[in-house]
């Protein structure tokens, strides 16, 4: 690829109404700030900047400009906005941490074997406790808030399969530390991570010094609740299963020999319990608006279940319907609706030149419904859209919901196999409806609906 293009970043097209010295503040979109770049795109094509005083976004919108920037030979990754701030939650997770970092890799190696298919199937029988206590919990319920229920499920789910502890969200909860103001200081997290990074000047700076205190007080709750789970695993207090916690403590470095640090296995399992329960907790919501929104949809999948006979490991992996269904949600709202990526070397990015070391923002969100990619109905919901696997696999189809390269997302089986099951589960037993005819987003360092209610009637 050649050095130089025809134009500098300065020329890219921007919002209009841009004003001298403070740039496109009139464009800013501090609550939903990947939703309005996506409209934004619609009329400045797909590659354009932002410019908030001296600081310029540059933002990839369009499928094969964002395939491009995923060149692991010519792009690398850069840690910016939300993911950036969570640092101040778990500097060195598997997601926080730096690529240069040598405990990334450590706990890359180290976890990777937790995710293979033997693993998964070990997981599968915890995943199946969460499913029974959600249906007995729905079963007379009629109504239910499709927010609250879809993260009480993922956060047990990863607590159950990942640390062998029930957190008491579904069903009955183990000894131990209580989960409801972990549950309540994660949300405040999540919405400041993402509301800091899209601050106006000057203004944002003040209002993030004030959320600072309770900043640490919610910081200081999450770390809290893991050290203390950490501790009674240490103490024996809880059976040594084969979950995420003991191939943390108890697994090798395969290169180094080393085991990681117990503030970094705290840095681990919170980033699991976040990024793992909010990210899967966004897929299923979505998901179970489109079910609730179409009845010959649940009665397709249902009919799928079905035939697949009890619902064992092997059935669950089997359920192409509702993997399906999966990957179109994830197509049009992506729980994480974009990434950073940094230029390894001067770059020419559709006819724009990208220095060396400038990072660039993919938005996913609108290159998951580029129309030259997807066809000219990429914005409507199609849930038979990934039947031939065309949808996922060509290569002029941009679809990313998880990362790329070495940092995508090491959890992607286990989510998957986790969302399969439990929309399985749910419509083997229940008839599902809404009255919410438009599915909104909200931003809070992922893209998740806004709560919204279900009406479950129990098929039995």
């Amino acid at each position: 690829m050649g050095t130089r293009s025809t134009m500098e970043i300065d020329q890219l097209p921007h919002a209009p109404g841009r004003l001298p010295f403070l740039g496109d503040v009139t464009s800013v979109d501090r609550s939903k700030p990947t939703q309005h770049e996506l409209a934004l795109s619609q009329s400045l094509g797909p590659i354009f900047q932002r410019r908030v005083l001296n600081d310029v976004l540059v933002v990839v919108s369009g499928a094969r400009l964002a395939a491009q920037c995923c060149d692991e030979e010519n792009w690398a990754r850069a840690l910016v906005g939300p993911g950036a701030a969570l640092r101040r939650l778990a500097e060195r997770g598997l997601f926080t941490a730096r690529t240069s970092d040598p405990l990334w890799g450590q706990a890359r190696r180290i976890m990777t074997p937790a995710f293979t298919a033997a693993s998964m199937r070990v997981y599968h029988e915890a995943m199946q406790t969460v499913a029974d206590d959600l249906v007995t919990d729905w079963a007379d319920r009629g109504s239910v808030d499709a927010h609250e229920a879809m993260t009480h499920a993922t956060l047990e789910v990863i607590g159950r399969a990942g640390f062998s502890r029930r957190l008491g969200l579904l069903g009955p909860s183990s000894s131990g530390p209580d989960a409801t103001e972990f549950v309540d200081s994660l949300g405040s997290i999540l919405r400041w991570a993402s509301e800091s990074t899209n601050e106006l000047p000057i203004i944002g700076a003040i209002r993030n010094r004030l959320r600072d205190g309770a900043v640490d007080r919610d910081t200081a709750v999450l770390r809290g609740y893991v050290a203390e789970v950490l501790a009674e695993r240490r103490a024996g207090e809880i059976a040594n299963h084969d979950d995420l916690l003991a191939a943390m403590l108890d697994s090798p470095d395969p290169e180094t020999g080393e085991f990681l640090p117990d503030d970094n296995i705290v840095d681990q399992v919170l980033t699991f319990l976040v990024a793992g329960h909010e990210t899967t907790a966004a897929l299923l919501e979505t998901a179970l608006y489109y079910l609730a929104r179409d009845t010959d949809l649940q009665k397709t999948l249902r009919q799928e279940v079905a035939e697949r006979g009890p619902l064992d490991y092997a059935a669950v992996a089997g359920l192409r319907g509702i993997r399906q269904l999966i990957n179109e949600c994830l197509r049009l709202h992506p729980p994480v609706p974009g990434f950073f990526r940094l230029a390894r070397t001067d770059q020419d990015l559709g006819g724009f030149r990208i220095p060396a070391g400038r990072a660039v923002f993919v938005l996913s969100l609108a290159a998951q419904r580029d129309p030259e990619a997807w066809g000219a109905a990429a914005d409507e919901f199609d849930a038979t859209r990934f039947a031939d696997r065309r949808g996922e696999a060509a290569a002029d189809r941009f679809f990313k919901p998880w990362g790329t390269g070495p940092r995508v997302c090491i959890g992607v089986a286990f989510a998957q196999h986790e969302a399969a099951l439990l929309l399985a589960r749910i419509l083997d037993s229940f008839d599902l409806s809404t009255s919410t005819e438009t599915l909104e987003m909200v931003e809070r360092g992922t893209l998740r609906p806004a709560a919204f209610t279900v009406t479950a009637h129990h098929r039995s």
